[in-house]
């Protein structure tokens, strides 16, 4: 396989690698929290690397967030601290 660093594709290749049709795919072309800014322009042509790169990104958000979802990190709370708590304290006396 080539080096991801020399591989360009054009807009049509970026739509396919993410089976975008083409007019979602030319509004996400220009979202570039979903993908990159080309690195040339006039033809636009995005680098592989980059989009690879953002991918793991994403993916990694995706999977945190997933796992906060899943197994979110608590405190260990007893169940005294969870009921209501008297308005005042006796003395001792």
């Amino acid at each position: 396989m080539d080096d991801p660093r020399n591989v360009f594709l054009d807009a049509r290749g970026v739509m396919r690698r993410y089976g975008w049709g083409k007019t979602k795919g030319y509004q996400n072309l220009k979202d570039h929290d979903l993908v990159p800014p080309p690195v040339m322009t006039h033809p636009d042509r995005w680098r592989l690397d980059q989009l690879l790169a953002r991918e793991e990104k994403r993916m990694a958000l995706a999977e945190a967030a997933l796992e906060d979802l899943v197994a979110p990190e608590r405190e260990e709370v007893t169940v005294t601290e969870l009921l209501p708590q008297p308005k005042r304290r006796r003395r001792a006396g």
